[in-house]
């Protein structure tokens, strides 16, 4: 008993310290069983570090995974704020590069970080110049189109990476002609197209808009069709034809898209048959429909006629 007095007075340093040794054990044991180390995974932005002005990089995923452990209170919804995710791109030259993910974590410690390396594009940013020229959206009519000449300003300065500018054929001012019937003006949001037609991303336009004096024009196009002779009539008995020759076999006409797609080839008007006796040269006019322009009205047709045996 003796022992234990001694063990427990107030001035006795051993007492002291196994009474602080328990306490921390306890504690220790407490928080443990309340409040345990657990590992959880965060999906949080991915951020690029020391991007020069002349570089531009790309197909980096906008997000990682990040696994961290820390006890279980200080990992709730908000702590993937705590998470910071990045690449550095310092002094990292231009092409496809594959970069490390860093992940640091202010409330615990980083387990793993998913995907650990990024493949990605590193390209200097270049501009050139290029025309603006206007393009006819939403258009019911497609015998309309607008004049390409009142577009300020007729040239715009385009800027992004090299690779991407390479691409770049024009930039296009589209024109909303819905309902229009009468020239009017349109301010209209400029886009870089490329050889294909197809708009190039992530290229900054400068100016970014562009002012169009729509004249409305109706469209004409041409193409060559050939010539069908249309014939009126019999020959006399006896008679028959062995050959027919067209000059020219096609002949070019001028019409609105609406009109020629709808043609396939271009008629003579009826060549009546029934006087020829023999081989002749005819000239015979083209049976032209409404709204087409042809190079020659006229074709001429030769028939070749024999006397049956």
């Amino acid at each position: 008993m003796n022992f234990l007095e001694n063990l427990f007075k107030k001035d006795n340093l051993l007492a002291r310290i196994i009474s602080l040794v328990v306490a921390c054990f306890l504690w220790a044991y407490v928080m443990m069983e309340q409040n345990p180390v657990i590992e959880r995974y965060y999906e949080v932005p991915l951020q690029q570090k020391n991007v020069a002005e002349s570089m531009a990089v790309f197909n980096a995923p906008e997000s990682v995974t990040v696994q961290v452990r820390a006890s279980r209170l200080l990992l709730d919804d908000s702590a993937g704020n705590a998470i910071n995710a990045y690449i550095d791109l310092k002094d990292v030259a231009e092409g496809q590069q594959k970069l490390p993910v860093t992940a640091t974590f202010t409330k615990g410690e980083i387990v793993t970080v998913f995907p650990k390396e990024v493949n990605v594009l590193v390209d200097s940013i270049t501009e050139k110049t290029v025309p603006v020229v206007t393009s006819v959206v939403d258009n019911a009519d497609e015998d309309l189109t607008v004049d390409n000449n009142g577009i300020n300003p007729a040239r715009a300065t385009v800027k992004g990476a090299s690779s991407r500018l390479s691409k770049i054929r024009e930039v296009v001012a589209p024109v909303n002609i819905k309902g229009q019937r009468e020239n009017f003006q349109a301010e209209c949001v400029l886009v870089a197209y490329d050889e294909n037609a197809k708009s190039v991303p992530d290229v900054q336009i400068i100016p970014d808009k562009a002012i169009v004096d729509a004249v409305i024009i109706r469209k004409m196009i041409s193409a060559e069709l050939p010539v069908h002779v249309v014939i009126a009539g019999e020959l006399q008995e006896g008679l028959s034809i062995t050959q027919m020759q067209v000059l020219p076999e096609r002949v070019r006409i001028t019409a609105p898209p609406s009109v020629l797609k709808k043609l396939e080839e271009i008629s003579t008007k009826p060549i009546d048959i029934t006087s020829l006796t023999g081989s002749m040269a005819v000239n015979a006019e083209l049976e032209l429909p409404d709204k087409v322009i042809p190079d020659l009205r006229f074709v001429q047709v030769r028939f070749s006629v024999e006397r049956q045996q």
